[in-house]
């Protein structure tokens, strides 16, 4: 498993390569816009090729391409539901061009008088309609969530569902985010809790199908159904659990991203740190 962190865009796509590098990364995610706006600004191709060939230069693989949180597939929104489609196309195009190896999307929230399995059919409907829009080689993970309120993905069984009514099944994986897999009720803090989560991961999706992972202690304890970030060691999971973690889906999964707080400076290089010596 190769390492990174989750890499600003303030400097350009080429320029987050550069901060990966900096920071000892060996793999980086990066969102093509703000998170929180639809409105992007499309890369030229001079863009994309510099990227391309910075990115072969300082040896940064996988890459993955975050779709932003406003996009919300799993709703009966009309408007809102071909908003998140286009994001999703947009992203997909542009992590094409970019070569990017993986687009990491939240499933979504079922609307409010819909229901769990309209929402995750709501979900393959718009994976099907982007894949057919946006062909390429770039995987589509989709992201365990936290759980709480009407949001998709806390429950294994429930990604699985919705990856049996895609086509292209070989576009789709999943990315594990261990503060929202930990908070939605695998106590990751301990060897029972872990063992837990891989026997029912594998037997519900298939560990083939876990390609990266999310590094993210938690502020809040298991089954709080809280999305918390925390620094490593800092929150309810402890060392402990992440070196388990680590020992336990190092030959699993191709990447491992920290999405943990950027502050205070330099706190990326020391969550980087950890990682690197639990991997030894």
């Amino acid at each position: 498993m190769r390492f990174g962190v989750h890499c600003s865009l303030k400097n350009g796509f080429t320029g987050a390569l550069l901060e990966a590098k900096q920071k000892k990364c060996e793999a980086m995610q990066i969102f093509t816009r703000s998170p929180r706006m639809w409105k992007m600004r499309v890369p030229s191709n001079r863009e994309t090729a510099e990227f391309r060939t910075a990115r072969k230069k300082l040896r940064i693989w996988p890459v993955a391409v975050h779709v932003p949180y406003l996009p919300n597939i799993a709703t009966s929104k009309r408007i809102l539901y071909r908003k998140s489609l286009n994001a999703l196309i947009e992203d997909l195009e542009i992590s094409e061009r970019l070569g990017a190896d993986f687009v990491v999307i939240h499933p979504g929230a079922y609307s409010d008088g819909s229901s769990l399995k309209k929402g995750m059919s709501r979900i393959s409907k718009a994976v099907n309609a982007a894949f057919r829009s946006a062909p390429g080689k770039s995987m589509l993970l989709l992201e365990t969530v936290a759980g709480g309120g009407r949001r998709i993905g806390s429950d294994f069984r429930e990604i699985r569902d919705i990856i049996e009514k895609i086509k292209d099944k070989k576009r789709v994986g999943v990315c594990l985010d261990t503060a929202h897999t930990h908070a939605a009720g695998y106590d990751l803090s301990k060897t029972a809790g872990i063992d837990a989560m891989l026997r029912d991961f594998d037997s519900t999706i298939g560990l083939s199908r876990l390609k990266m992972i999310h590094f993210n202690d938690s502020l809040v304890p298991s089954g709080s159904k809280k999305d918390r970030h925390q620094h490593l060691g800092k929150g309810s999971i402890g060392l402990k659990g992440f070196a388990r973690l680590v020992a336990k889906l190092g030959g699993v999964a191709e990447a491992g991203i920290l999405e943990t707080p950027k502050e205070p400076d330099g706190a990326d290089g020391r969550n980087l740190r950890i990682l690197f010596r639990m991997r030894k």
